[in-house]
């Protein structure tokens, strides 16, 4: 009897897919909105107690480490697992049930592997990943790598349940344990660092990412079948997630590789570019978290459902308005990030340890990565589109070529640009990378993105000039050297001016996304 349900509940969810988008995104953004909140207060937390010193260095090159590896998970597991599982839906239970065990517990091996040989080997990753470090800065990060190998492990397995809510369309039961567990971390940090300075992050990082998995695994329906039935062979469909898969591992290992050369060329420069990098890569990555991921990630589940139905004429129709309407998110915030670059980091970061020189330094950096966040913001949604179409070996070679142009150019940009060379080599890299994955999709759709397109960027470049305008004008107001002061008129005032000329424009002009965010904030449904 209870198979027998469990069968019935399985096709109900798999055969209708009326969601109300415009709801989906709302909630998603809310969530992703306080999520990124509490990690943004993590970093105050370190920046209160360590600004851009030593013990900054070790925290970001520690948890960069164990990030890598679980983005490295999440990079092959999502959009391998992701369209399969999809269609799996579509048949009968067992088969989703048996794809679900199959990929959950070959996840724990190979994750149990990964952590003993990063306990074992912590130094020799410390040695590899951060050259550039003293003896005594090195054997803190070995230590924290040690300490934080529980997170790493369990954070990993979460990408598996995550990728499976999201196939079954339970979008906010897959976001919120991550809310749940930022906050965790957070209050953590703030109770315990007092007393366990950086290793606290290790206590409450293994806590949270163990509490984040359990509450999305409750929400799946196949964990009642994990260990107790015997399926029939349904082996096609973990050898089709292997075979979207294979690819993935060169490209997802290149791209990680990227990251990590940077992190061992910075260790090189003076003590604090480092921080440079973290503090304003953390902040551009929490804005795209907030403003584009919601969509894509909603985007992406849809057009595996379409790809899997053969719908093609509605694929092509939701890629060109997913892609007009991350233009319109993106191109306009760039513009308003980079120039109020200096007054958002100084009004978030500047207290404590955090002074006026690691604001001036930050600021630079995070300036050269806001003139990416257009690269940025379309890029999942390209690389996805691909995805969702059965397709890792385009994203994956175009991706490895990019990935040895950021490292070239990082590399000859070290010297006379210091961290700032760094940064502009990767926004370099991840454009070309957007470009030509632009142009092979769009003559794989059979032209989805012209000619419309180029009436909208048309509108949308006067309606982004106009608001700039209004914004420097504004910008330039002299005020008291207080926060309040500097909060209303350097941030504040400039931003609701910028925002305020580019919805009248976009009115003027009859810019369609602008009615269709509005749309989404208004909780109707999205067309």
């Amino acid at each position: 009897m209870q198979e027998l349900n469990f069968v019935q509940n399985n096709q109900n969810e798999s055969t209708g897919f009326g969601i109300n988008t415009g709801r989906i995104i709302l909630g998603l953004s809310a969530i992703a909105v306080f999520t990124k909140v509490f990690g943004f207060a993590e970093k105050l937390v370190i920046a209160n107690l360590f600004g851009t010193g030593e013990t900054a260095d070790v925290y970001f090159v520690s948890m960069g480490i164990i990030l890598s590896v679980v983005f490295l998970a999440k990079e092959l597991i999502y959009p391998s697992l992701l369209p399969v599982f999809t269609d799996s839906l579509s048949k009968p239970a067992y088969v989703s049930a048996a794809l679900f065990r199959m990929v959950l517990l070959s996840a724990a091996v190979l994750l149990a592997a990964a952590s003993l040989i990063q306990v074992v080997f912590s130094d020799f990753f410390t040695n590899i990943f951060a050259p550039g470090f003293s003896e005594s800065k090195k054997q803190l990060t070995s230590a924290m790598l040690r300490l934080l190998t529980p997170a790493m492990l369990f954070l990993g397995l979460s990408t598996v349940t995550y990728t499976v809510l999201n196939a079954r369309k339970k979008f906010l039961q897959a976001a919120w344990p991550e809310l749940a567990a930022r906050f965790f971390v957070v209050t953590g940090l703030i109770a315990l660092v007092p007393i366990l300075k950086i290793y606290a992050l290790a206590a409450v990082a293994g806590v949270a990412a163990i509490g984040c998995f359990l509450a999305q695994f409750y929400f799946i329906p196949e964990r009642k079948f994990l260990f107790k039935c015997e399926f029939p062979e349904t082996g096609s469909y973990f050898k089709n997630v292997l075979v979207l898969m294979g690819p993935l591992v060169i490209g997802v290992i290149f791209s990680h590789i990227g990251g990590l050369v940077d992190n061992m060329l910075a260790s090189a420069l003076p003590s604090g570019q480092l921080s440079y990098l973290g503090y304003s890569k953390k902040l551009i990555d929490a804005i795209l978290v907030i403003g584009t991921l919601p969509l894509v990630t909603v985007v992406y589940s849809q057009l595996s459902h379409l790809a899997s139905s053969q719908d093609y004429y509605e694929f092509r129709r939701l890629v060109a308005n997913a892609f007009r309407l991350l233009l319109y998110v993106s191109v306009p915030l760039a513009c308003l990030l980079v120039i109020l670059n200096q007054p958002l980091i100084r009004i978030l970061f500047e207290r404590g340890r955090f002074g006026s020189e690691s604001t001036l330094g930050t600021s630079q950096a995070f300036m050269v990565y806001a003139c990416g966040l257009v690269s940025f913001s379309l890029e999942s949604l390209i690389v996805y589109c691909f995805f969702a179409l059965s397709n890792t070996k385009t994203p994956v070679k175009v991706g490895i070529f990019c990935v040895c142009l950021d490292v070239a150019m990082a590399i000859l940009f070290l010297k006379p640009f210091g961290c700032l060379g760094i940064a502009g080599a990767m926004v370099i890299a991840k454009t070309v990378k957007v470009v030509i994955l632009f142009a092979l999709l769009n003559r794989e759709l059979k032209g989805v993105f012209f000619p419309s397109i180029l009436s909208f960027s048309v509108k949308l470049s006067a309606a982004t000039i106009a608001a700039c305008l209004v914004l420097k004008l504004l910008s330039g107001i002299e005020t008291a050297d207080s926060f309040f002061h500097r909060a209303v008129f350097d941030l504040m005032l400039p931003s609701v001016g910028f925002l305020s000329t580019l919805i009248f424009m976009s009115y003027l002009l009859r810019i369609g996304e602008c009615r269709e965010i509005a749309s989404l904030i208004s909780h109707r449904k999205a067309k």
